[in-house]
């Protein structure tokens, strides 16, 4: 029986993928050997379940996936669920008040179990916002997309996670009123697709990266030294619980100084490198 070392939680995109979006057979094969060695690995991703899969499936070990912020977390490869923190129908007129005045709209997702349907209202973007999200987004987005013309799901209705989009001025003007709203977690990133453009990551109030890493850890009863790496925003919730904090070096600024290693871009497969230095 492996002697469990300790826990390594890991951001998928930009952390350890390559310019295409999978992860490099070198990170692939590092990752095997740290579990052999007794490291239990956590996947921790902002995505939906139809991306991360594309990414994820090329690991053969038993491993955590947390998707969208911790919405979901799954036991894999067996897809079992193991904790699920959804919204319900109260946040959406909560984010129509958010948008009064502005301009784009928000998208919902209806969750793994439900399809990965990303719900949109076409009508409510802008000519620019309509061609990025044709051309930059849904591209990269696995999970199929259905037109409604508004968002009445009805009662019981629950979901995973709203994606607002917008420019810096709306979407800073839309998450300080989501930070008024007790029920959810809100948090604001650059869209790395596109210039000015901005999101925010809406969930529930317990679906964040650190308390998906928390409550794996609780479920388990396996506690141990814990290491995350991450390259956004949405990361820090995470690296706040570890013991060593990966930061990439492309993450905005304010990361940096929270880092204890700071790797080179999955490109570069710089996690190697720096999983090396933390597993020491």
């Amino acid at each position: 029986m492996k002697t469990h070392l300790g826990w390594i939680a890991l951001d998928l995109d930009g952390t350890i993928t390559d310019h295409t979006h999978h992860a490099p057979k070198e990170v692939v094969q590092f990752l095997h050997d740290l579990q052999q060695q007794g490291w239990e690995i956590v996947f921790i991703t902002g995505r939906t379940f139809s991306f991360a899969w594309h990414i994820v499936q090329a690991f053969d070990f038993p491993y955590y996936l947390s998707v969208q912020n911790g919405a979901d977390i799954i036991l894999m490869p067996e897809k079992q669920l193991v904790a699920r923190h959804y919204l319900d129908e109260r946040i959406l007129p909560v984010l129509e008040e958010a948008y009064l005045g502005k301009e784009e709209d928000f998208l919902v997702y209806a969750g793994f179990e439900n399809g990965d349907f990303c719900y949109y209202r076409p009508e409510r973007f802008s000519p620019v916002f309509s061609d990025h999200i044709r051309r930059k987004i849904m591209p990269l987005s696995p999970e199929p997309w259905q037109s409604r013309k508004d968002f009445h799901f009805g009662k019981n209705f629950s979901f995973p996670l709203a994606k607002c989009l917008g420019n810096r001025d709306s979407m800073f003007a839309v998450n300080k009123t989501l930070h008024e709203y007790s029920e959810c977690s809100a948090t604001l990133i650059r869209d790395p697709l596109g210039d000015n453009i901005y999101l925010i990551l809406v969930t529930a109030k317990l679906a964040t990266k650190g308390n998906a890493l928390k409550t794996i850890q609780q479920v388990t009863g396996k506690k141990g030294k814990t290491i995350a790496a991450g390259d956004d925003l949405n990361d820090i919730s995470m690296l706040q619980v570890a013991d060593v904090k990966i930061v990439i070096e492309t993450a905005p600024a304010e990361m940096h100084s929270m880092a204890s290693i700071i790797a080179k871009h999955g490109k570069q497969h710089g996690i190697i490198d720096a999983l090396k230095q933390a597993t020491r």
